[in-house]
């Protein structure tokens, strides 16, 4: 049986990254420009490979970004530079769009106050195949990686992300 991760923020990561301003996050996808800026304000920063400044659209990182699009052709990328003015610095970023999956099982629980995940369980026959996505019919933005695609980011010792394990069926 195949394993299945879902990409979290590392916590332990202190970044102190702070983005001016959010609205390129409140942009369609669609509507986006190929290449933008998004200016910060960066003090002792470490540029993580997955940077969460928004909950639902994390940036990758170029070497992530070259892994992932191998692992899901059908993922799209715009650029997002980075740039930090004090110090000088400019970092190239990610934005993406990957295809959505109904890969959620019957025993999938969800609370019934808002319709918010309670407890994850994929179906294995409707992910199968499937190596990097996101989740349909639900309301949290999970990007959901393979133990492949997994072990492909792990190898190159990226950061800025944990990997836990989902429950299959």
């Amino acid at each position: 049986m195949r394993h299945y991760y879902v990409l979290v923020d590392d916590h332990r990561i202190s970044r102190n990254i702070k983005p001016m301003n959010l609205d390129l996050f409140k942009t369609p996808f669609v509507g986006m420009p190929p290449a933008q800026v998004l200016d910060v304000h960066a003090t002792d920063a470490e540029y993580a490979d997955w940077l969460p400044f928004s909950t639902s659209q994390p940036l990758f990182s170029d070497p992530m970004k070259r892994i992932l699009e191998l692992y899901n052709t059908q993922a799209r990328f715009k650029q997002v530079y980075i740039v930090n003015r004090e110090p000088s610095r400019q970092e190239l970023y990610w934005i993406s769009s990957v295809p959505s999956v109904d890969g959620i099982s019957e025993q999938t629980e969800f609370y019934p106050h808002d319709q918010t995940l309670k407890h994850l369980v994929l179906d294995s026959q409707k992910v199968k195949g499937h190596h990097f996505f996101r989740l349909s019919n639900v309301r949290e933005p999970y990007f959901i990686v393979s133990l492949e695609a997994a072990e492909s980011l792990l190898r190159r010792s990226l950061t800025g992300f944990r990997l836990q394990k989902l429950e299959l069926v």
